[in-house]
């Protein structure tokens, strides 16, 4: 027998709920299978007075599983790390030998899997610590995971590749560069391009340059990551050469084929379908081309322009590296010219009958964006708000107009505006007029006007019903002193559907700018909310009441089920204990009928509840009972009777059968 210690103890100590809270309750089903299934070999106590075994799977991997402070640790070779299905099979394997008076040997200081442990931990584990993911056939069989064991680096010295060319005679390199270029094209054609480079031949490279964007932008870009298929256009070439370009002070041809480059790179991304490979290859290469913008010979007016068009162009993110073109600051005459171009461009842009409003309004709306920045780096901000107010009619766009009205402190004009704003959205753009109607709250908010918080707050709860909002309006109707009041409002619109704004004796003011819409009779009473909050409120007789209630107009779905009734019989379990039992043994027995070894997990949850508020009233003789039933209808499901085995009682598994 092991000799009893301080720590090896604790192992005969452990309970299956002990396992389950260390590892999760699938990664402890397949631990037990491979100790089931003898995948566990050479058992071993350490000097730590933990165990370690090698334990077959997709490789075989050394397990090293131990107590530190009373908490159980492990270590392993395999993809995970730690606290995995190996981890497991190792303790329950030691376990079993216990039961069996089996002797566990004592493992050596120097054994082999001590020193793969110790490299693997350098390493580090291929996965966060958490639970294995699970794999099941059509039958609920868990498939095995085959990944590669982490093995310890071999090092082999090696001769640094300059060391080898400084080795070399002029004649061998020449040789070498010649059969490098005989049989690998792209080092025959770099050759190419510096051998024109230093001839000058500026306009040869520029024409390879032009075609090989044409033929990479050809074909979109696609990825199946099922079977790790796809094509990703290379742009490295092209970028190469640009910097090439660049470094040659050739920066005007690289400005007019960055063009070409964004004209074509946005059609290939619009046709891609990937995840955003083909993008950000070509976003690497127009990086080059923003740098190469200050060194052309652009007048600093168009360069600004040149980069305005490329963003308002680019709605795939293509021109992020415009960022350090703008790092370099540009003059305020500069701007001022530049916001005089865009303002006549958008006073001659026409409404394209074949775009929806949306599109048409997204394009003025972002050129309109940068004449403001025009202004305000101009100097120019007296005529912003008139701008903004031209085209908040036009596009609809009040919210950018409301901004900066409060930023020039001008609130009542805002507040006027958002008003109009409201009116003018309401029926056709309910998002917009909804961030208006926050806009205005949230200046409430910054005055201190706390009844007029809790009007918007009261008109929210009435247009969309929830706990959360039923909870914003608990926080504002208490700053305001008036929470008893408008709560009994608010659930008797729940029940009824009576608005609680008609009230004579309503205490809150009228928000100005309240959204009219229809209200269903049939509505009510709004049973899934008036049960959240009762449960938040811990009330659970009106839980019930609201539950029943539902259950018997049959408006019980079962997703609401599985969301609602668990926290139900939570809350009524101390005064209703007989109601909880029976909902949490439905739950459970919802989830064994789906006959799927991850609904069986989730029953033992509602099958754990039952226990412990049976134990807690001192009626154990029923949990066995219960149990016994479950496994008598249910003797063919193999996996449930193992989930079934650890919940049938808390002693130690090695007191177990």
């Amino acid at each position: 027998m092991v000799t009893k210690t301080s720590k090896g103890i604790l192992f005969k100590e452990l309970t299956w709920d002990d396992l389950e809270e260390w590892v999760g309750s699938r990664v402890l089903s397949r631990g037990r299978s491979y100790q089931r299934n003898h995948q566990v070999k050479d058992l071993g106590r350490t000097q730590d007075e933990g165990l370690i075994a090698w334990v077959l799977g997709g490789d075989e991997y050394a397990t090293h599983v131990y107590f530190d402070d009373k908490k159980l640790i492990s270590v392993c070779t395999c993809p995970y790390g730690a606290n995995c299905k190996h981890a497991v099979a190792v303790v329950l394997e030691y376990l079993d030998q216990l039961k069996k008076n089996a002797e566990v040997p004592l493992i050596d200081k120097k054994d082999e899997r001590l020193e793969l442990l110790e490299d693997s931990s350098d390493e580090g584990s291929w996965e966060d610590e958490g639970e294995e993911t699970d794999e099941y056939d059509e039958d609920g069989e868990e498939i095995e995971m085959n990944f590669p064991a982490s093995k310890k680096p071999v090092k082999t010295p090696s001769l640094s590749l300059r060391d080898f060319l400084d080795g070399q005679t002029k004649e061998q390199l020449i040789g070498l560069v010649e059969d490098l270029s005989g049989k690998y094209s792209n080092v025959r054609e770099d050759l190419q391009h510096r051998q024109d480079l230093s001839r000058g031949s500026v306009n040869k490279i520029v024409a390879a340059v032009r075609k090989e964007i044409r033929e990479l932008s050809s074909e979109p870009g696609w990825r199946h990551h099922w079977n790790n298929e796809g094509y990703i256009p290379d742009y490295s070439r092209v970028k190469d050469r640009l910097e090439s370009l660049l470094s040659r002070r050739h920066a005007n041809e690289v400005v007019a084929l960055g063009k070409e480059l964004l004209e074509a790179g946005t059609r290939q991304v619009e046709m891609s379908d990937d995840e955003g490979e083909t993008g950000m290859e070509i976003s690497a290469c127009l990086d080059v081309v923003f740098r190469a913008l200050p060194q052309s010979s652009l007048p600093p007016v168009e360069q600004m322009l040149w980069v305005i068009d490329a963003e308002l162009q680019d709605e795939y993110e293509l021109c992020n590296g415009s960022e350090s073109f703008w790092e370099k600051k540009q003059k305020a005459s500069d701007w001022s010219a530049a916001a005089d171009i865009l303002v006549e461009r958008l006073n001659l842009l026409k409404i394209d009958k074949s775009e929806d409003s949306f599109s048409r309004n997204y394009h003025r709306d972002g050129l309109t964006n940068w004449i403001i920045r025009a202004f305000e780096n101009s100097g120019r901000n007296e005529e912003i708000i008139p701008l903004c107010e031209q085209e908040a009619v036009k596009t609809k766009s009040y919210g950018r107009l409301v901004n900066v009205l409060r930023e020039a402190k001008r609130f009542q004009e805002a507040e006027q505006w958002i008003c109009k704003g409201i009116k003018a959205t309401q029926k056709e753009l309910p998002g917009i007029a909804k961030q208006l109607r926050d806009t205005l709250r949230e200046m409430r908010e910054k005055e201190g006007d706390w009844q007029g918080v809790a009007s918007f707050r009261v008109d929210d709860f009435v247009q969309s019903p929830s706990l959360e909002a039923f909870k914003e309006m608990r926080k504002a109707a208490e700053r305001a002193k008036v929470w008893p009041a408008i709560r009994l409002a608010a659930l008797l619109y729940l029940e009824t559907g009576k608005l609680p704004q008609i009230d004579p004796s309503w205490p809150l003011p009228e928000t100005g700018v309240r959204e009219a819409s229809e209200i269903r009779k049939n509505q009510f009473p709004v049973t899934d909310v008036l049960i959240d909050i009762a449960i938040w409120e811990k009330r659970p007789d009106d839980v019930l009441q609201w539950y029943d209630h539902r259950r018997s107009k049959r408006e019980a779905s079962w997703g609401w089920d599985i969301y609602r009734e668990d926290s139900i019989a939570e809350v009524v379990a101390d005064r209703y204990p007989d109601r909880a039992l029976a909902i949490w043994k439905g739950l459970a027995e919802k989830q064994i009928a789906m006959t799927k070894p991850n609904a069986y997990q989730t029953a033992a949850g509602y099958l754990k509840s039952v226990r412990e508020l049976l134990i807690k009233l001192r009626r154990e003789y029923e949990w066995k009972d219960y149990l016994s039933k479950i496994r008598q209808v249910n003797a063919r499901k193999t996996k449930l009777l193992e989930i079934l085995d650890r919940l049938e009682n808390r002693r130690p598994i090695v007191e177990g059968k």
